[in-house]
């Protein structure tokens, strides 16, 4: 029987100026005893985040009527592009947030959806200040902040019709210095700790997760095929029937699985995919999932090069081929779990033939380390081979952070 994981999650106030409540910040927690969290991976706590507060506890449970701000880092927000959550309630918080082409684009269409953005930590510098022209709310430290000499920068963003909060407020002379200044809003230990909730939730399979990553990310897919691999799976099952309920609410019954697949649609689910595969494998870095999409895409690419059908073939035995290191497994003891049917793919990912399938694998292993000296399938040619791997790099890059 699976083991029930115990998750934390931290709710702050957030008063306005009248002292009325206005809403909650939902803050990422390791445990119920310490309130404060060291993050190490900030896109893993955001994703375990969001998958514990609009899956398995839910916004009403938290924060009933009122809105909340949500943590996103721009890598997360950018991935994903089409968030599940709604605008009416939920503010989200950029952190760590870096000036780029994509994540403006990003801004840009959330707010012409009715997002509203806040920044956190923002820096008042040159290179900063076009973020200001897509935010609603920005929060200030005021334990790092000179507020006197910031004056003259408050005074210009609430020109701009930016509404400002006060954060890490202690005192009470700390509420009357910053509502003087114009703030709107505040959070900090003066008005109340975060308060730590606790959750209990059923871990899903890893490798159901990896089938899916398998198959969502393939051209032309079915969502007839992602369904079946969710029937398969209680608890991916229940997980997704939660989320759908909680943030895609409709008149109408979900009857079924592949109803609610159907409902979600592809980049919604892509998007569902992406945070529990993050949260749940957060013991693992970003960058052996992001070898394994690219060596998917690689081998992918080669099979439509050297015209070696299935292209779906290639594109599993790429992504699979980090198995053993995700799983903390021997890969033979995978696979036979997986139930693959395909020997071509098993003897491929085990380096049992000598297929254009395997010399595909074994090509893109090279690559990685900068060998050239390896054997090309059906005499395929290096140059070839080598913008077809930059390709794939690429393809990784706008998967994981372009949404």
């Amino acid at each position: 029987m699976d083991t029930l994981n115990h998750f934390f999650i931290g709710r702050q106030p957030i008063f306005d100026s009248d002292i009325n409540l206005y809403a909650y910040a939902l803050l990422f927690r390791h445990s119920g005893e310490d309130n404060f969290a060291q993050i190490d991976n900030a896109d893993q706590a955001s994703a375990q985040l969001i998958i514990n507060v609009l899956g398995d506890i839910g916004l009403a449970a938290l924060a009933g009527e009122h809105k909340v701000f949500i943590n996103l880092t721009d890598t997360l927000l950018i991935q994903e592009g089409e968030p599940f959550f709604n605008p009416r309630q939920v503010i989200i918080e950029l952190l760590e947030h870096q000036v780029t082409p994509a994540l403006i684009r990003t801004l840009k269409d959330l707010r012409h959806r009715g997002f509203k953005i806040a920044l956190d930590d923002h820096q008042f510098t040159p290179e900063m200040r076009i973020l200001e022209d897509y935010a609603d709310i920005i929060k200030i430290d005021i334990q790092k902040n000179d507020l006197a000499a910031l004056k003259p920068t408050l005074d210009a963003l609430k020109a701009k019709g930016i509404q400002l909060l006060a954060e890490k407020v202690e005192t009470y002379d700390e509420v009357k210095y910053c509502d003087l200044l114009g703030f709107d809003y505040f959070q900090g230990y003066f008005f109340a700790k975060p308060q730590i909730i606790q959750g209990q939730t059923l871990p899903p399979n890893k490798l159901s997760i990896l089938q899916l990553l398998s198959k969502i990310y393939q051209p032309n897919i079915q969502l007839t095929d992602l369904s079946k691999i969710i029937t398969h799976d209680v608890v991916l099952s229940q997980k997704l029937l939660s989320f759908i309920r909680q943030n895609i609410p409709s008149k109408y019954p979900i009857t079924s699985i592949h109803n609610a697949v159907m409902r979600c649609g592809l980049e919604h689910l892509r998007n569902w995919v992406g945070l529990m595969a993050l949260s749940n494998m957060s013991d693992k870095p970003n960058e052996l999932f992001y070898l394994a999409l690219t060596r998917a895409r690689f081998c992918e690419l080669i099979s439509e090069y050297i015209q070696d059908p299935p292209k779906e073939r290639y594109f599993t035995v790429g992504l699979f081929s980090t198995l053993d290191a995700i799983m903390d497994r021997p890969l033979e003891e995978i696979l036979q779990q997986l139930g693959l049917d395909d020997d071509h793919i098993i003897q491929a990912l085990l380096e049992q033939a000598n297929s254009p399938l395997t010399l595909t694998l074994k090509a893109v292993k090279a690559l990685e380390r900068g060998q050239l000296d390896f054997e090309c399938p059906k005499n395929m040619p290096l140059n070839a081979m080598s913008q077809r791997y930059l390709d794939a790099i690429q393809y990784a890059q706008n998967a994981f952070k372009e949404g």
